[in-house]
């Protein structure tokens, strides 16, 4: 048996146990029981390397040579469990997100929402795919990618191809902004704890309904108001329960002593349950598709894993304590901090770098800065430069999926027309949260 088949047997039982582990430091705060659930997920993460992809390998190899710099710069070594710890909340998330994933695209009101996008019209198949992967990634996050490719007759032409995972991309990576379903959403919150769920989910949601209008007047031309109403009539069937849940996610978050991120782990293997009551023939397909996810997130656990402990040894690390924050502090000014944060994550991930990397590190960096900078703007630009940044970098999981589901090469989709989308999205994104900003902190 190959290693790659090992992991993928012995993988899910011991996610599993981290999730129950995860699920109960919701509501107890077990010295013991954090050890050992991080110490589990080390050596997760330590045997899921033996499997990983090529370009997992190369995030991981630059991670642990930042890690080890900062390690010889004078950072924690203790940090590394600590930072193992902060991951668990991911751990018991990925695996959420695949239950949700596989009831997701089970239920009928999304194959009919997705056999309406393959209805339309062929001018107007570009819009259809934008708010169609939006909508879907949402929820699904990658898996949005498997519907919208779907849609995509066989005898389409390469062009096609790319232009409809181009518009995927678009549609998909600006959920970032708002969706409590995507990781970055939970990096975020690790760091910048207080921002009220409510607000950002007001914010990001008007951002990226600008990143969707924007995308529609760089692409979508001739732009039509009835081909605007065509695309978003398909996802009426959806709407609605995806709409409810996301509520129910606030509500918990608000309601229930836990964060926006345990309120997920709460609130949606609950609906999974109700789910499985009223139709009772879908738990063997649920689970069964749920266990195969489990069992191939080990590139997922290595780089949020490793980005995690790379964030916390920069919060310890003596240079950027005593030198590079109080240099922020007094060389950047606040209005510069969300392009910075942005356009670097943006501009790094064009290069390979993943935008959890730098997005952490410049977590890390503003944290201790003492600059007059709002935690909500500065979390809109964390998530911006996480979504952008993902959706144009060969080291991402969304870019990956989107070539793989369009039969599409990824070079051809990380270099092209969405870099302009980035810039364009970019600048509109940076002038709205400096001017939140100014309003916020006087």
């Amino acid at each position: 048996m190959t290693i790659a088949a090992l992991n993928r047997r012995w993988r899910p039982p011991v996610l599993l146990a981290i999730w129950a582990a995860a699920f109960a430091l919701l509501w107890i705060d077990a010295g013991w029981l954090h050890r050992a659930a991080a110490t589990a997920l080390g050596v997760l993460v330590v045997l899921s390397v033996l499997d990983a992809r090529r370009e997992t390998l190369m995030v991981f190899a630059l991670i642990a040579a930042l890690s080890t710099g900062l390690l010889v710069l004078g950072a924690d070594a203790a940090e590394i469990l600590h930072g193992l710890d902060r991951s668990l909340i991911f751990t018991g998330l990925l695996p959420t997100l695949a239950l949700t994933r596989a009831v997701a695209r089970g239920l009928p009101s999304v194959r009919v929402a997705q056999h309406r996008i393959a209805g339309l019209p062929a001018r107007w198949a570009g819009i259809g795919l934008l708010f169609g992967a939006h909508v879907f990634g949402s929820v699904l996050t990658t898996g949005a990618f498997a519907l919208m490719g779907s849609v995509v007759p066989d005898t389409a032409s390469d062009e096609d191809r790319r232009a409809g995972a181009l518009a995927a991309l678009r549609g998909m990576n600006t959920v970032a902004l708002y969706s409590p379903f995507l990781v970055g959403f939970a990096v975020a919150y690790t760091y910048l704890p207080n921002v009220p769920v409510w607000q950002m989910f007001t914010l990001g949601g008007a951002l990226a309904a600008c990143g969707l209008t924007i995308a529609l007047l760089m692409f979508a031309r001739p732009l039509s108001i009835e081909g605007v109403r065509a695309g978003l009539g398909c996802l009426a069937p959806v709407a609605l329960p995806m709409g409810a849940s996301a509520v129910l996610v606030v509500v918990a978050s608000q309601v229930l002593p836990v964060s926006t991120l345990g309120a997920v782990l709460v609130v949606m293997p609950a609906l999974a349950i109700l789910h499985f009551i009223t139709r009772p023939h879908r738990i063997a397909p649920v689970l069964a598709e749920t266990r195969d996810a489990m069992g191939r997130m080990g590139d997922d656990l290595v780089i949020v894993s490793a980005a995690m402990i790379l964030g916390t040894l920069a919060e310890t690390a003596p240079p950027i304590r005593e030198v590079i924050a109080p240099w922020i502090a007094t060389h950047l000014p606040p209005w510069a901090a969300f392009g910075a944060t942005s356009g670097s994550m943006v501009m790094l991930a064009i290069v390979g770098v993943h935008p959890m990397i730098t997005g952490t590190v410049m977590m890390a960096a503003f944290a201790g800065s003492g600059l007059a900078i709002a935690d909500l703007p500065l979390m809109a630009a964390m998530l911006f430069g996480w979504g952008i940044g993902a959706m144009n970098s060969i080291s991402s999981l969304s870019l990956v999926a989107a070539a793989q589901m369009f039969r599409t090469p990824q070079v051809g989709l990380a270099i092209g027309p969405n870099l302009l989308f980035a810039l364009a999205f970019g600048i509109f994104t940076t002038v709205v949260l400096t001017a939140l900003n100014a309003q916020l902190t006087g």
